[in-house]
């Protein structure tokens, strides 16, 4: 069945995509490391849509993608990407067997922090007569997962290399916390300050013999900064793709906003409207919106507050230059599977 050829004849809610915002926010993205050694490795998570990846890693820049899940890879790795890493540990048994499996069909490699998440990997990729590629997380602030750096995750990686079945890649090291604060000189400074310690480590690691070819980091708000320290590889920037009015706050001028909701107004009342796209449209209730006045059947595009849970809540989005739809690309890993 074709699509739609304008966006005013589309249900809604309906997610947008801005093609010409999004394919400037890409260019812009690919010319910072055009001139450096430094590459991109965009997330996945952001967007979950594959065409979408595709466009990323077509512009130039790139060693692959991230994903925050096996799943997540599983659907870049069925549409022919072939470098993917997943920025997260992956533990139970399924979801070994499938990362395991996936490694074995593509240079798949994920983020560990114990032995007790590495060895599990390590048998079942012994089962199968190969080895799979890990990193070593560092802790560098936001006191999730990994280690701390220095001695804890030199003394970590000594271990690591001892397991069967595993390769030590190099180190993860997502200082998430800076991202999430305001533009300004004292976020790059945090930002800079929280790498210190990956850096250190690595150099840690290659005087004692030990080969780190991997140092992945950054964040949207924090790549341009980080994309300029010595010792660091990769920049694991995700929403700058599509971003949001509150990624926007933090990036400036640097991107632009090409995401919104498609809305149309169900009632009115002097004091406030109401939307077809709520929580399970928008993620937030707390898109910015025009006010007043409106009428029932009128539409207008929301600006998600989260891209990346916004993205999450739809099947499709819709692709479009001004009014007209240019095309309507599926967001395959959305939402959680058993299988």
């Amino acid at each position: 069945m074709p699509h739609p050829k304008h966006i005013h004849d589309l249900p809604t809610p309906a997610l947008l995509l801005d093609w010409p915002t999004a394919k400037r926010n890409i260019d812009r993205a690919a010319a910072f490391v055009e001139s450096r050694s430094v590459r991109l490795r965009p997330h996945f998570k952001n967007h979950k849509c594959v065409p979408l990846a595709q466009a990323q890693l077509a512009a130039g820049g790139c060693c692959g993608m991230t994903t925050a899940t096996v799943a997540e890879a599983a659907a870049l790795v069925d549409a022919g990407v072939d470098d993917v890493l997943i920025a997260n540990q992956v533990v139970g048994a399924a979801k070994v067997g499938r990362f395991v499996e996936l490694a074995g069909r593509a240079t798949v490699r994920a983020a560990v922090d114990s032995l007790a998440g590495a060895l599990p990997i390590g048998q079942a990729a012994t089962g199968l007569g190969m080895e799979v590629g890990l990193l070593a997380e560092i802790d560098v602030g936001s006191h999730r997962c990994g280690l701390q750096g220095g001695a804890p995750v030199v003394e970590f990686v000594q271990q690591l290399v001892k397991v069967p079945g595993v390769r030590f890649d190099g180190l993860q090291a997502y200082h998430g916390y800076v991202v999430g604060m305001p533009l300004s000189a004292e976020r790059d400074a945090e930002a800079r300050r929280s790498m210190v310690p990956a850096v250190e480590t690595r150099r840690t690691l290659e005087s004692q013999g030990i080969p780190c070819p991997i140092l992945s980091a950054a964040g949207t708000a924090t790549y341009r900064v980080v994309g300029d320290m010595e010792g660091v590889d990769e920049l694991q920037i995700g929403s700058y793709v599509t971003l949001d009015w509150s990624y926007k706050e933090r990036v400036g001028d640097e991107f632009d906003i090409a995401l919104s909701v498609l809305a149309t107004v169900i009632s009115t009342r002097p004091d406030a409207f109401v939307l077809d796209a709520g929580v399970k449209a928008i993620a937030h209730e707390d898109g910015v919106a025009p006010g007043h006045p409106l009428k029932v059947g009128d539409r207008l595009k929301v600006t998600p507050s989260h891209c990346c849970a916004t993205c999450n809540l739809h099947n499709q989005m819709v692709v479009h230059d001004g009014d007209d739809v240019i095309d309507i690309w599926p967001i395959t890993a959305r939402g959680y599977e058993l299988a």
